[in-house]
């Protein structure tokens, strides 16, 4: 059979199961989170993220795919931590740039076209996510979200839509991505957070 790649290593697409298609683990701001986190995030006593999860696999659920990437505070190790408390449950994880306006100045001003000039970054990055793993983590983005934000100007869109094409991974795709809360199940009143999927 098919296999995917999740944060614990390559599943079977057969042993999947029941899998919920767009729910992210943690949305960070990871500046907010590295300059202002000491006041109300404890990295070691993180374990709303673990019930939660819990509260998903009780639901049947044995799957979801997270698709937070860099621009939603990604930062696979975090995740790689829930998942060793719920191991039953497979998580896969993406690759990509989340924006609305324009493309971090680290990618804005490297690339063709650009005031740096240099070659596509946002091309390695996403094939090298697919390919090898996310930074040193060795686990392997398994698809590419392509959320069309409000705002964005042309050449973000071009650039991150185009560059992350030659990923060759699956997409997947919300033009509406809006936070909310949704129940996990009628019977259990753990909340699960995600947006509206398309």
């Amino acid at each position: 059979m098919a296999q995917v790649a999740s944060v614990r290593g390559s599943v079977d697409t057969a042993e999947l199961g029941s899998t919920l298609m767009h729910e992210h683990v943690f949305v960070l701001s990871t500046e907010i989170l590295q300059n202002y986190g000491g006041e109300w995030w404890d990295e070691q006593a993180r374990t709303d993220g673990v019930q939660k999860l819990q509260a998903v696999l009780q639901c049947g659920i044995t799957t979801i795919v997270d698709p937070t990437v860099i621009g939603l505070g990604r930062y696979i190790p975090r995740v790689q931590l829930i998942n060793e408390q719920v191991p039953e449950l497979n998580i896969i994880v993406a690759t990509g740039l989340y924006t609305f306006d324009e493309l971090p100045h680290y990618f804005g001003y490297r690339g063709p076209g650009t005031i740096l000039e240099g070659p596509e970054l946002l091309t390695d990055l996403f094939i090298r996510d697919i390919r090898e793993g996310i930074a040193d983590t060795g686990v392997k983005a398994a698809f590419l979200p392509q959320v069309r934000g409000r705002g964005e100007g042309p050449d973000t869109r071009r650039r991150a839509s185009r560059e992350g094409g030659r990923g060759n991974s699956p997409r997947n795709r919300c033009p509406d991505h809006r936070p909310h809360q949704r129940r996990a199940s009628d019977r259990d009143p753990s909340v699960v957070l995600g947006c509206r999927v398309c």
